[in-house]
């Protein structure tokens, strides 16, 4: 079969971050296919444009990812790069597909603050933390009942300025993915262990999505699947959409693979918390990669048998 020389255009946000990813995906994809041309097309989401409210009053987070989608559905572009945390769990886009998940970055969270706390536990009493994740607001409620929690949005530069800079937070909380991919991680001192501060699904992964008609394009990206972060990020995808869980809910889920020649198994890690960080369900449990789906699923069963509606809907 003949090689298509057709060009490849990649769509993405106009954050720096966004940027940042969406070039790193198409620098890949030129050593893949010498001689045909990528190029890029910079959107401006409706997300970046409401930054003075709650995600979840602004429409969720599907004001991340709906413009750059409909770049793709109407033709302008080919691939669309995506933080998979970004793209809502409980809902796919008709006609489009998550064609590759590429080796997943570290999926930590990270402490930015003022003062030289380097832990949740470091920081000074009714510290003001600045975030816009439910599931960061709640885990640090539990841990901190006396932090006072504010909304903060915007990009990782905003919210470092708002934090460092300008002195409108005493803290703020953020990806290290986000962090080594901007070249920024100077701004802190090292990743939250995941057991004090649970990631967001998806978190630390790129989600590179195509028009499912287009074979050509799946055939291009295809190669750059990372078959176990796939379903590592698939799985937490999995408990979250199980759970009717969206940007309003507090639920962090964290996949991990681990690989003991010749065997892969996953360490699955779930919480569900009330919105005050008061209640908490918590899973940690091991599966063998032949059985994680089914193993997502019983997890969820687990969850919600145990209340987990209940306890997203107080605090």
């Amino acid at each position: 079969m003949r090689t298509s020389k057709r060009p490849i255009i990649i769509a993405s946000r106009l954050s720096r971050l966004a940027r940042a990813q969406a070039q790193t995906i198409g620098q890949t994809l030129a050593k893949m296919t010498p001689g045909v041309d990528v190029n890029y097309k910079w959107i401006e989401s409706e997300a970046d444009r409401f930054t003075d409210r709650p995600l979840a009053d602004a429409g969720g987070k599907g004001l991340f990812t709906g413009a750059v989608e409909q770049a793709l559905l109407n033709g302008d572009a080919d691939i669309a790069v995506h933080s998979l945390k970004d793209m809502p769990a409980n809902e796919a886009t008709p006609g489009l597909i998550i064609a590759a998940v590429p080796q997943r970055a570290d999926p930590r969270d990270c402490l930015i603050a003022k003062s030289t706390a380097s832990t949740i536990d470091d920081l000074p009493r009714a510290t003001i933390l600045g975030t816009a994740s439910p599931r960061r607001a709640a885990q640090v409620k539990r841990l901190r009942p006396d932090i006072e929690i504010q909304l903060i949005r915007g990009n990782v530069e905003t919210r470092i300025r708002k934090t460092i800079d300008q002195g409108d937070y005493d803290a703020t909380l953020l990806a290290m993915a986000g962090l080594q991919r901007l070249d920024l991680t100077q701004h802190t001192t090292h990743p939250i262990d995941s057991s004090v501060i649970l990631p967001s699904a998806g978190q630390g992964a790129l989600a590179i999505q195509c028009r499912a008609d287009d074979h050509v394009t799946l055939a291009r990206t295809l190669p750059l699947n990372d078959a176990m972060t796939a379903a590592a990020v698939h799985a937490e995808r999995q408990i979250v959409a199980g759970l009717d869980g969206d940007c309003h809910s507090p639920i962090a889920v964290l996949i991990e693979p681990n690989i003991v020649d010749p065997k892969i198994t996953f360490r699955i890690r779930a919480r569900v918390l009330s919105h005050d960080g008061q209640q908490c369900l918590e899973i940690d449990q091991q599966t063998d990669s032949k059985d994680l789906n089914r193993t997502a699923k019983q997890i969820i069963d687990e969850l919600r048998r145990s209340g987990s509606d209940q306890i997203m809907a107080n605090g």
